[in-house]
């Protein structure tokens, strides 16, 4: 309970550089999901939806729906979902939707290829997946957080399940994502000095000054080319291939 505290605290601050997430900051991000979502249309579901958010920002006419795990929804993040239930085990009727949106789940998923399975069920031809998931960041939702996946990867889980990439974008340069795993370690420090070494206290200045200048340098060298070998996040755009059958016929 107190370091759930400590964290909602530390959440008020996120639209500034003493934040250790700030490279992630809210504007950037809610620019992307707007982005991210214009290309979806009828109905849609959002697999590990939390408070639902995300309903609110899908283009006008969508039938918005959101899913999760109960133990997810009830126990972690205390909402209550549209439909409780697996994303290994999807309660949808074959080529039934025409989006699915996957945002920072499938790391969460203990069988990823039995969701992506699902989601190429579910989805009818011409539909649109749209996934973000981290490629470098620390655990988080401990104990249930299971893998990474390169960009290699990803595309060939989705290929696998009739899901073709039409778009993969990497989030944060090289040294942006350096800056932020830097400010999230300090961050551990000071939040493990909070709760179990408060002896340590005077430190806490100290690590926040460090998570100030690490944000402010990893946003100013942020400028310079770079290629894309260590995103932070990946964020994919898939559509649903034609069935097999349905091409031959």
């Amino acid at each position: 309970m107190r370091a759930r505290a400590i964290r909602r605290w530390i959440g008020t601050l996120r639209r500034w550089p003493v934040h250790p997430q700030w490279l992630l900051s809210v504007s950037r991000e809610r620019r992307d999901l707007q982005s991210a979502l214009a290309p979806l249309c009828g109905r849609v579901l959002d697999i590990g939806c939390a408070d639902k958010h995300v309903g609110a920002r899908l283009p006008e006419g969508c039938s918005y729906i959101g899913l999760d795990y109960p133990d997810t929804a009830i126990a972690m993040y205390r909402t209550r979902p549209d439909v409780f239930a697996d994303a290994c085990r999807l309660p949808f009727a074959d080529a039934s939707l025409q989006a699915v949106i996957l945002k920072d789940v499938l790391e969460h998923v203990c069988g990823p290829q039995r969701a992506l399975a699902e989601i190429g069920r579910v989805l009818c031809n011409g539909g649109k997946l749209v996934l973000w998931m981290p490629f470098i960041y620390p655990i988080h939702d401990a104990p249930h957080d299971f893998q990474r996946f390169t960009e290699h990867g990803l595309r060939d889980y989705l290929a696998r399940h009739g899901l073709r990439v039409i778009e993969l974008k990497p989030v944060l340069k090289p040294v942006a994502t350096a800056s932020l795993m830097c400010c999230l370690a300090f961050a551990d420090m000071a939040e493990t000095i909070l709760l179990r070494r408060c002896w340590l206290l005077p430190v806490l200045p100290v690590l926040a000054l460090l998570v100030l200048l690490t944000n402010l340098l990893g946003k100013a060298w942020s400028w310079l080319p770079a290629s894309t070998f260590m995103p932070a996040f990946y964020r994919v755009l898939a559509v649903r291939e034609p069935r097999l059958h349905e091409v031959e016929t």
